[in-house]
């Protein structure tokens, strides 16, 4: 008789988060309404929002827009979402 295994915590979460696609700019409009409290109008599409903010808030030259800056953290955060995946370690 073969003994069943049971998934760790790790794999739970690979098979969880792996099939789930994140939209970069769902994220990072989420991001940029912890950050700055942001707070768009009822049925807003966040594309659209990312792309007022960077015509609305100009920034110095060579400074990225506000929008492709809180785009840029959302980019970040799923490649740390993924390195975490990968690593595969339990919570402690």
């Amino acid at each position: 008789m073969t003994r069943k295994s049971f998934p760790t915590a790790a794999e739970k979460a690979k098979r969880t988060l792996i099939g789930i696609e994140i939209p970069r700019d769902e994220l990072a409009l989420a991001i940029a309404r912890g950050c700055i409290g942001l707070v768009p109008p009822d049925g807003s599409n966040a594309t659209t929002v990312l792309n007022e903010m960077d015509a609305m808030f100009p920034v110095d030259p060579g400074m990225p827009k506000m929008g492709a800056g809180f785009r840029r953290a959302a980019d970040l955060a799923v490649a740390y979402f993924h390195e975490r995946i990968n690593a595969g370690r339990q919570p402690s």
